[in-house]
């Protein structure tokens, strides 16, 4: 089997309009088409020129054929198999169709196909090993794998489909074993690093697993089954924050993917949750402290005097009162302050904050109550949708997960721009909105 990885790109039109593509051909500019932003630019060019949908394609089959192709070849493999079910039987158009079913997981349908064209398109050979091992059909996949030519057999590609056939029939010594020798032979073979950390993943080798996930996640095209896996073994060991940069990263290239969105909302409500139960045991252990009574404390006769007199008797009661406060207090001088301050800061605390807190607490409630323009801290908990902003920031807003200004301002320009349809009109939408709030972006990572 051919590495696409080092094929080069053919002509797109030529390539698109052949009546029997090379499958070398295709398969190298479809690896292009999701690599390269001029050879999708190109490909998007060339379906533009063809009409939309199949009602109006009317019956020509070379128009059906190249839109089927042309979709095959920027990964839109749902779409390309309707086209291409209705292009003719030519073997080869029949071979790309019975691909274009496996990616989009029709796998018995794909075997139905493929199967057939084995003595005259040798190559669909292995593709339809694959779609009979997807399909969970072994007996077939064994049957194919009598067939495979011994140049495909020997391969980094023949290796990895023997490991799945393993790995299939309970054999996963065999299993790991070919899918090693699979990586030795083409380093970075994506099936291959997928399956093995899918089966190490099983045999409770976490790490493993995620090492290979990980490396799977550095290659281009991007390989959104292995980030989805990633990501709840992320979420598994605990690590909200490492899993939502994975199911982000999912977003920035498919923005639909309907698994990674709720995968996203759920990691980022578990991190919420983390940071609130986190919160709350900071606040019961800030509450005990102070509920510590001022008597625990060696302090002057004079100074234990004055706060008794003030009716302080814990260091909740302290916090409340200002330096003023007491230094205006009969008897009470700057000795006495330093050494209550001395006290207070053994405990992470100072004069004056129970106070500025007790304010800031009733003043959130009255802008709650009346409606008042929030300040600068409740900016940040302003929601993305009350904003006035256009339909296409909106969308990518979603996409990301971003619901709240705060959120927003967390992002850096560099993951924004990585969200599909977000340019540089909603780039300075954004960064404008939230100068209006005297917010910015996050920088970018070097």
């Amino acid at each position: 089997m051919s590495d696409t990885a080092s094929m080069t790109v053919p002509d797109v039109r030529a390539t698109l309009s052949d009546k029997s593509p090379p499958m070398a051909d295709l398969l190298a500019l479809r690896h292009a088409s999701l690599t390269n932003r001029e050879v999708r630019a190109e490909i998007d060019e060339v379906l533009a020129e063809y009409p939309a949908t199949l009602d109006d394609a009317g019956r020509s089959e070379a128009t059906i054929r190249t839109v089927g192709l042309s979709l095959y070849a920027i990964g839109e493999d749902k779409r390309a198999s309707d086209w291409l079910a209705k292009a003719g039987d030519a073997t080869r158009i029949r071979h790309v169709l019975g691909r274009a079913l496996l990616g989009a997981a029709r796998f018995q349908k794909a075997g139905d196909v493929l199967e057939p064209l084995e003595k005259a398109e040798p190559d669909s050979r292995p593709v339809c090993m694959e779609a009979w091992l997807r399909a969970g059909d072994s007996q077939k996949a064994r049957r194919v794998m009598g067939r495979l030519l011994k140049a495909d057999a020997e391969s980094a590609e023949g290796m990895y489909l023997m490991g799945y056939l393993s790995e299939m029939e309970g054999d996963y010594d065999a299993a790991y074993e070919a899918y090693d020798r699979a990586l030795e032979m083409r380093p970075g073979h994506a099936k291959a690093l997928f399956r093995k950390a899918y089966c190490s993943d099983l045999d409770g080798n976490e790490d493993d697993a995620v090492a290979l996930y990980e490396e799977l996640r550095a290659s281009r095209p991007t390989y959104t089954n292995a980030l989805v896996n990633l990501g709840v073994l992320y979420e598994d060991r605990g690590e909200y924050s490492k899993a939502i940069e994975v199911y982000n990263q999912i977003m920035a290239v498919d923005p639909n993917h309907r698994r990674a969105y709720k995968f996203l909302r759920d990691a980022k409500a578990s991190l919420n949750m983390y940071y609130d139960e986190d919160l709350e045991r900071t606040e019961d252990r800030r509450a005990q402290i102070l509920k510590i009574p001022i008597s625990d404390f060696e302090l002057s006769v004079r100074s234990r005097n004055c706060l008794a007199k003030m009716n302080i008797e814990t260091l909740g009661d302290l916090i409340k009162k200002t330096e003023p406060e007491l230094l205006s207090y009969k008897n009470f001088g700057e000795t006495s302050l330093q050494e209550i301050k001395d006290i207070l800061a053994q405990k992470g605390l100072r004069l004056g904050m129970g106070r500025e807190e007790q304010k800031a607490s009733i003043q959130s409630a009255a802008r709650t109550l009346l409606g008042i323009e929030p300040e600068k801290g409740d900016v940040l908990e302003k929601a993305i949708e009350d904003l006035e902003l256009s339909v296409r920031s909106r969308n990518a807003m979603k996409v990301m997960g971003i619901a709240s200004l705060g959120e927003l301002a967390k992002m850096s320009e560099k993951e924004l721009m990585q969200v599909k349809n977000f340019g540089q009109t909603s780039m300075n939408e954004v960064k404008e909105k939230l100068a209006e709030f005297g917010l910015a972006l996050a920088p970018n990572e070097p």
